[in-house]
């Protein structure tokens, strides 16, 4: 589940509506979100009060002055009455209020000579309108999501505290990076971000990430950055899993300075934080998972090394078995069930189990083998040359999946040592570590969107988690058209309704 909590206050210029309960409602917009059916959507305020909003049709009907508003902005000199308003007009009412297949056909017809297009190209005023950066990052904007309006009885306190919240799906794969670079040869002027092809399982970044080597990276998109003043990211680690590594960045694609935070050390809970994110960003916030390293992940290691001991000096004194009888078979039945036990009674649950899945199948393949050296050496009477290769078989085997437990443990282990701190932890003297401890490090903000992306791996694979809030798709909207666009708006205008 996502929970927002928004502090704000209720703008003076904020339009003033009836209700119909006779009350009046000043209309404050909270968020945009995506085209999509909320699941378990709630909104509330510090009282823990429900929050009025604007019915579906009053919300395309507000949208819909909004972007006519910013039409009205930037074609000047076309009154309400004319044809070409009418036909703006008729472009946006499809756009926001149209059927999926209304809203594809008019986005079709503002390009009439690509492959595809419908037959009707948009009429030349609207193609002439839609080529404006400003108004064009507006429109599809509000295309792909709708604006999260909220009704604040008017007259009251203006600070005001709202948290909404609902559930988003969580699906554990790993995909390519979604921000793909603007590309002049292919058509692709501005840089994009989608959702990302997903990967194999045999891929390096997964496979690793399954076996425990490489933390799991989950990254989740953060629009509404840009709408705070002061935007603070928080999460809370599953329980049996530790956040080994966490950043946040945040700004245009290809600008400079871009808002960051980041931590690094072995935490239950991140908090991450960054301010004056402008318009028009990529927002983004990922975090390392790993098991931690105690309870079931580091006793399976142990029986692990466990079996391979056994099943090594059972190898080495092969002829000394034929004298103890059925001692031998006893202690491997022995073993293996007390290894099924220790995977089985796993205290992993949820996100755990998933991260650990791979892990627990070798070490239920390790608890297997002494079965197995158990039956080749109960039937050596009828095969006794297969004992010998069987146990030492069975010893790589289980060597090879003890060293990769270790290996998991040790890399848990070796995330845990180093420690980088939040740049928001500021202190004129920092109290020096410790003779044991060890230092911990604060990162320069980074001068670059495209080096600070490459150096903290927002540019790999990760497991993406798609938010119900909107997000920018394409980067169309600079400083100069975004003022443009504000200084436009600040005339009178015509097509307000």
């Amino acid at each position: 589940m996502r929970r927002v909590t928004a502090e704000f206050y209720v703008p003076e210029q904020a339009p003033i509506f009836r209700g119909d309960d006779g009350q009046d409602y000043s209309l404050v917009p909270l968020s945009v979100m995506r085209r999509k059916t909320l699941v378990n959507f709630q909104i509330r305020d510090d009282e823990d009060r429900p929050v009025t909003m604007p019915s579906l049709r009053q919300n395309q009907a507000i949208t819909e002055s909004l972007l006519l508003a910013c039409a009205d902005a930037t074609t000047v000199g076309h009154s309400s009455q004319s044809l070409e308003s009418r036909q703006i007009e008729d472009f946006i009412h499809r756009v926001v209020s149209g059927t999926q297949q209304e809203l594809v056909a008019a986005y079709l017809s503002l390009k009439p000579d690509e492959p595809g297009a419908v037959r009707k190209p948009a009429p030349e005023a609207v193609r002439r309108l839609a080529a404006q950066p400003g108004f064009k990052a507006i429109l599809d904007r509000m295309a792909d999501g709708f604006v999260l309006w909220v009704m604040i009885p008017a007259g009251g306190p203006r600070r005001r505290v709202l948290t909404f919240s609902c559930d988003e799906p969580l699906y554990l794969h790993y995909r390519e990076s979604g921000h793909k670079k603007g590309d002049h040869k292919s058509g692709r002027e501005t840089d994009t971000y989608e959702t990302g092809n997903l990967l194999k399982p045999w891929r390096l970044a997964v496979l690793s990430s399954a076996l425990g080597l490489t933390p799991t990276r989950i990254q989740f998109p953060v629009p509404g950055a840009e709408n705070a003043a002061s935007f603070h990211f928080e999460i809370d680690a599953p329980k049996g899993v530790q956040i080994v590594e966490a950043s946040l960045l945040a700004g245009p694609p290809g600008g400079k300075n871009p808002a960051f935070d980041r931590v690094q050390g072995c935490f239950p809970t991140v908090g991450l934080h960054v301010i004056e994110v402008p318009n028009g960003s990529l927002s983004r916030a990922r975090i390392g998972l790993q098991v931690a390293n105690r309870g079931w992940l580091l006793t399976s290691m142990f029986s692990c090394w466990a079996v391979f001991g056994f099943l090594l000096a059972f190898a080495i004194h092969r002829a000394a078995l034929k004298l103890t009888g059925d001692l031998p078979v006893v202690i491997l039945i022995a073993l293996a069930a007390a290894v099924a036990g220790f995977v089985a009674q796993s205290d992993a649950h949820g996100l755990a189990a998933h991260l650990l899945k791979w892990v627990r199948s070798l070490a239920l393949i390790a608890a297997a083998l002494p079965l197995v050296a158990m039956t080749f050496i109960a039937f050596e009477a009828a095969a006794p040359t297969h004992v010998g290769p069987a146990l030492w078989s069975a010893v790589g085997f289980s060597g090879a999946i003890a060293l990769l437990l270790l290996a998991v443990c040790c890399r848990s282990w070796w995330h845990q040592r180093k420690t980088v701190l939040s740049p928001w932890e500021q202190d004129r003297e920092r109290e020096p570590p410790g003779k044991h401890d060890r230092k911990p490090e604060s990162p320069l903000p980074p001068k670059q969107f495209d080096l600070a992306e490459k150096e903290y791996g927002y540019n790999k694979p990760a497991i993406r988690v798609n938010t119900a809030e909107g997000w920018h798709k394409d980067f169309q909207l600079n400083k100069e058209s975004e003022q443009e666009l504000i200084t436009g708006l600040r005339r009178p205008l015509s097509h307000v309704r």
